[in-house]
């Protein structure tokens, strides 16, 4: 038997056994002209690259050290050059939202600290979260891309690794922290908060929930984790009206003090702006919303307070930036929930003060003009959160359309088709919750034109993951 090498271009095109002549059987018996004129494929292996071969004797070196990383593992190790790019991202964008370490502190790290484990996998998902929040992809030499998504996998990959009872370790602390955020810009909820419980945990262990834990430490130390702590505070009352779980952290700690700079993207103003924003409320005002029900604390009174107190934000705030947006959203968002405290507070006959349903139309005015001056770029780092935040305005005020003061229902109404509006435009909102936002509106006999839009998107419905 006769081994046919290749076959004509006919055979090939139609996938069929060919018998290698010229002209061959099947060209003649079709009457097709016979030739052999594409290129043959290579076959068998594909010569050995540089970059694979600079693998080796590191994969060798390893394994004659006994280490406990293989040689899979150092072949998916993020490149130095690739971190560092992700590195002066963060700084650039994002430290004024999420302030860890400026960008000189994570070099050194990445420089001297690349082979220490935890510090690696801390880099990685900050990396991870920086890309994530950026909707952004990084290319290295070798022609691989990277993604949030991709490295946030890779650091995950490795937990098993992790000892969280080991004692107290900032590291580990700030990677659940930064995988968090991964996690929540896809309105993964459920894994987000998970970690976010995770990283408490680990705060607790340690008695970071207590000012004594701080009093040895150097100065630096306690900033990077009197902010570790602050940060992980906002992301816990954030969750708890979603998730309605009691808050673990309150303001027994100091926050971190202000630093003297000269690069005003490591200021941390906006910090700090965020920081009241959540604090004036006190524990007891998100623990009220996670469980449903009023304290003795949330009084009419202290909630009026917060309306004051959260009407305006800080004049040392840059004005339409990453960080004035995250404020301005908060601070028009718990405004509204405690404006809805006092509706649950009080039932029905909360409407018989006709200024009590105005408020929320000023709250939802104040918030509109805020979106108008906004550049659309600055809602991408946010993720769901934006969105998340708008529509808690917009469900409030579907209680205040079908009330009987004809003016204030009027602005209600306008005031909602706007804000429907606003959140059908980003790129990132939660499914569950619009759904939720849209049964609430049809039971209240209201129909606003982006329903019809929302009916044909089904695909929406699987981008989120929310914990009820």
């Amino acid at each position: 038997m006769t081994l046919v090498k290749y076959a004509c271009d006919y055979c090939r095109v139609r996938r069929v056994k060919c018998d290698g002549k010229k002209p061959c059987s099947r060209c003649i018996e079709h009457n097709f002209k016979c030739t052999y004129q594409q290129p043959l494929k290579k076959r068998g292996p594909k010569p050995i690259g540089t970059r694979s071969l600079n693998y080796i004797p590191e994969a060798q070196k390893f394994i004659n050290n006994k280490s406990c990383t293989t040689a899979a593992e150092i072949s998916m190790k993020v490149p130095k050059k690739v971190i560092d790019q992700c590195l002066r991202l963060y700084h650039d964008n994002l430290y004024v939202i999420w302030p860890l370490l400026p960008y000189d502190d994570l070099h050194k790290l990445l420089d001297e600290k690349y082979n220490d484990h935890y510090v690696y996998w801390f880099l990685v998902a900050l990396s991870a979260a920086t890309l994530s929040d950026l909707q952004s992809e990084l290319e290295s030499e070798g022609g691989y891309s990277f993604t949030g998504k991709q490295l946030a996998v890779l650091c995950m990959s490795s937990r098993q690794q992790f000892d969280d009872l080991s004692g107290r370790d900032i590291f580990r602390i700030m990677t659940y922290y930064c995988l968090l955020r991964c996690f929540s810009q896809s309105s993964d909820v459920r894994n987000s908060y998970r970690l976010c419980r995770e990283a408490i945990g680990l705060v607790i262990v340690a008695g970071l929930h207590r000012e004594k834990a701080y009093e040895l430490l150097s100065f630096r130390e306690q900033q990077l984790l009197r902010k570790v702590y602050y940060l992980l505070l906002l992301t816990e009352r954030y969750y708890s009206v979603y998730v309605h779980c009691v808050t673990s952290l309150d303001t027994t700690i100091a926050p971190p003090q202000p630093e003297f700079v000269t690069d005003p993207r490591l200021s941390l103003d906006s910090f700090f702006e965020m920081i009241r924003v959540f604090t004036v409320p006190g524990k007891c005002f998100f623990d009220a919303l996670a469980t449903e029900s009023t304290s003795s604390s949330c009084t009419e009174d202290s909630l009026k307070k917060i309306w004051k107190e959260l009407h305006t934000a800080s004049l040392e705030i840059e004005p339409w930036s990453y960080g004035y947006v995250d404020i301005s959203f908060s601070r028009h968002w718990i405004r509204a929930l405690a404006w809805k405290l006092v509706f649950q507070m009080n039932g029905t006959k909360f409407f018989s003060n006709a200024n009590n349903a105005h408020i929320l139309v000023e709250i939802a005015k104040d918030m509109l003009d805020d979106i108008f001056l906004t550049p659309n770029n600055l809602y991408v780092v946010h993720g769901p959160v934006i969105p998340m935040k708008a529509l808690e305005i917009a469900n409030a005020l579907v209680d205040v359309v079908n009330q009987h003061d004809k003016n204030t229902e009027s602005e209600a109404l306008d005031a909602l088709c706007e804000i429907s509006k606003f959140v059908f435009s980003l790129k990132h909102y939660d499914g569950n919750l619009i759904e939720s936002f849209v049964s609430k509106c049809q039971s209240a006999f209201i129909t606003l034109p982006l329903f019809k839009f929302l009916g044909s998107n089904d695909s929406m419905r699987d981008n989120s993951d929310t914990v009820s």
